[in-house]
C-alpha cells in the first residue's frame, strides 16, 4: 500500500514542503495517494545517514555488493505485475514497453553483480620501483579506483523504471561502494514509491543487510 512520503533510512518520511499526486496522461485523472514533497531538513537527514553508509558500504567485497544487487534485481522481480501497473497508470506507456523496461532494469543489476565479482573493474596499476633512476631512485607507484562518496540520482519523466530510482545510475553507483540518494521524478511518485521499497529493504553491513545504503526522495 501506497503511503505517500518519502523513504529514509528504510522507513518512510512525510515532508513539509507541499503535496503533488501522480496524474493518469490518459484521462488526466489525478492519482491516490497525493505525495508530501520533502523539506531541506529530509535531504539534509539522507545526506547524512549516506555518508555514515558510505563508511561501511564502500569498503564491502565485492562479491557482497553483488549479492546485495541480486537482491535488488530478486526484490524488483517479486512486484513485477505491480510496478508496470502504477507505471502505466502515470506515464500512458503501454504495458510491453514497460515490462522491457524493468526487464532491463533487472538485468543491469544482474550485470554488474557479475562484473564487480570478477574485480577487473577495479583497473589496479603497480609501477615497479626504479631503485637505480636518477637524480632520485623512485617507489613502486600503485593505483586502483575507488568510489567516491555519496551519489545523487535524478529520475527521467521518460523512463519510470531505467533510469529512476533502480535505473542504470543507481546499479552503478551500488556497484561501485556508493550509497545513493534518489530524487524520484514526480510525473511518477506511486512507481519511484513502490522500488524505493524494495531497495530500502536489502542493504549490506559486515556481511548483514542494513537500512541506510540507499535513502530515497520523492520530492525536493
Amino acid at each position: 500500500m501506497l503511503a505517500g512520503h518519502s523513504i529514509i533510512n528504510g522507513a518512510t518520511r512525510q515532508g513539509s514542503n507541499g503535496t503533488f499526486t501522480g496524474v493518469d496522461p490518459s484521462t488526466g485523472a489525478k492519482l491516490e495517494p497525493p505525495y508530501s514533497s520533502a523539506s531541506l531538513e529530509d535531504l539534509e537527514f539522507a545526506a547524512s545517514l549516506a555518508e555514515e553508509a558510505f563508511e561501511v558500504y564502500s569498503r564491502t567485497p565485492g562479491r557482497e555488493r553483488a549479492r546485495f544487487l541480486r537482491h535488488i534485481a530478486d526484490g524488483l522481480e517479486s512486484i513485477a505485475a505491480e510496478v508496470v501497473e502504477r507505471a502505466r497508470q502515470e506515464s500512458g506507456l503501454p504495458e510491453p514497453r514497460l515490462k522491457g523496461e524493468l526487464a532491463r532494469t533487472m538485468n543491469q543489476f544482474r550485470v554488474f553483480a557479475q562484473l564487480i565479482e570478477e574485480g577487473s573493474w577495479v583497473n589496479a596499476r603497480i609501477d615497479p620501483a626504479l631503485p637505480e633512476r636518477k637524480p632520485l631512485p623512485r617507489a613502486d607507484l600503485r593505483s586502483v579506483l575507488r568510489p567516491l562518496g555519496p551519489v545523487a540520482v535524478f529520475g527521467a519523466s521518460n523512463f519510470p523504471l531505467a533510469f529512476s530510482v533502480a535505473g542504470g545510475d543507481t546499479a552503478s553507483a551500488l556497484a561501485a561502494g556508493n550509497p545513493v540518494i534518489v530524487k524520484a521524478h514526480p510525473a511518477h511518485p506511486g512507481t519511484s514509491e513502490l522500488v524505493g521499497h524494495v531497495l530500502s529493504r536489502r542493504r549490506v553491513e559486515r556481511g548483514q543487510l542494513v537500512d541506510q545504503l540507499t535513502c530515497g526522495l520523492v520530492d525536493l
